[in-house]
């Protein structure tokens, strides 16, 4: 259970926020903002007023809702036309969550609340989910912690001949009985759909695909163009497992590269160069530093080594960041990247993935999970940075 002490903590600072935006209130209705400011993933509504107390207003499940959610008004509410009763005739500016809101839905809340003007919340809960608390930051320390379990099975399992889907197989039973849960969030309004890990092997590395992440996969059809195929995994093959793993909602992200026997001389180097990466995080990320400053240092560390050609893709398919915020989602803030001038804070928790890609080989790739402290960077993943060489 989400404490009360959180809860609190949490709905004080968007009431912060809406006072000093001049707003009302706010209505969520998002899961994962349902779930981060109520402690309940159930469908509702929540309508956080700038002064006062909140309402948790349940659609489904209304007894589930009551036994996890530490809010005191939990009502029922299966129809949009109640929602003024809650609301209120005084709240005439409010924000949603218009970032993750269709159109079509967005009609039916203006009809249900006619002369409230409406603006756009999501900025603002993604930024308040940015900075973790002591609570937060436990939970990812246990996804962390069941990563290396995962990890290590697939350390031990890796084989000549078996296919990544195999092994993929293996990896995602040994997360699933290890604690992690089935569902992996991303920020999206429409339904985003990908497999919760990837293991990929070879020139599978290279096959990008729909999302804008360095790794695609093949996957096994069309229909799913994305993570483990049915290829051979041979010798001398970069074997890479890219694994989010979720622990009581949060996530910690986590690559490791495998071979079996020894990588091309080119690969060996560029995994070097990601073990330099990770460094410098460890080292310069700190609060006041940009996501800007660090991705520019990533890319000038890549250029020192001779791979900026190779830095976080290949060809037109190259991504444009190597770390990016977790929490409830995947995707969340900060983001180190070009342009991205916001400064870091205490609190935030960050992956950092430098990856380098090869056409006609693979890639290789590390990525490590930080909390940023007063201090620096302290690491939240617990798996060896060792490039994991097998004997073949």
């Amino acid at each position: 259970m989400v404490p009360r002490a959180e809860v609190t903590g949490r709905i004080a600072a968007l009431q912060a926020h809406l006072a000093a935006a001049g707003l009302d209130g706010a209505l969520l209705h998002g899961v994962t903002n349902l779930y981060y400011f109520s402690g309940t993933a159930q469908q509702a509504h929540l309508w956080v007023p700038a002064a006062g107390r909140p309402a948790l207003l349940v659609r489904r499940v209304l007894e589930r809702a009551r036994a996890e959610s530490a809010l005191d008004v939990i009502e029922p509410v299966t129809s949009l036309r109640q929602l003024p009763a809650f609301i209120g005739d005084g709240a005439r500016r409010i924000g949603m969550e218009l970032d993750i809101l269709p159109v079509t839905l967005f009609g039916h809340y203006q009809r249900a609340l006619p002369g409230v003007e409406v603006t756009d919340i999501g900025p603002t809960t993604r930024l308040i989910r940015s900075v973790k608390s002591a609570w937060e930051i436990a939970r990812i320390r246990a996804s962390a912690a069941v990563a290396d379990q995962t990890f290590q099975v697939v350390r031990g399992a890796l084989r000549e001949g078996m296919t990544e889907l195999e092994l993929s197989a293996l990896a995602e039973h040994a997360e699933r009985i290890n604690g992690n849960q089935a569902m992996l969030r991303w920020r999206a309004a429409t339904g985003f759909e990908c497999p919760r890990l990837h293991l990929l092997a070879g020139e599978s590395l290279l096959a990008a695909s729909f999302t804008d992440t360095p790794f695609g996969g093949e996957g096994l059809t069309p229909a799913a163009p994305y993570g483990a195929s049915r290829r051979v995994i041979k010798k001398g093959m970069p074997v890479c497992l890219d694994v989010p793993t979720v622990v009581d909602g949060y996530i910690h992200d986590q690559t490791r590269t495998l071979s079996l026997g020894p990588l091309d001389a080119q690969l060996t180097s560029a995994y070097d160069a990601c073990l330099a990466i990770q460094a410098m995080i460890r080292a310069e990320a700190r609060p006041g530093v940009t996501g800007e400053q660090l991705w520019n240092r990533s890319v000038q560390i890549a250029a020192a080594a001779g791979l900026e050609e190779h830095f976080m893709g290949s060809g037109a398919n190259r991504v444009r960041f190597v770390g990016h915020g977790v929490g409830l989602e995947l995707d969340e803030l900060p983001v180190l990247a070009p342009r991205q001038t916001q400064a870091l804070a205490a609190g935030n928790v960050i992956a950092v993935e430098p990856k380098f890609f090869f056409p006609g080989q693979g890639a290789v790739g590390l990525e490590n999970t930080y909390v940023i402290t007063e201090t620096g960077a302290e690491t939240l993943t617990v798996s060896s940075e060792e490039l994991v060489v097998i004997e073949a």
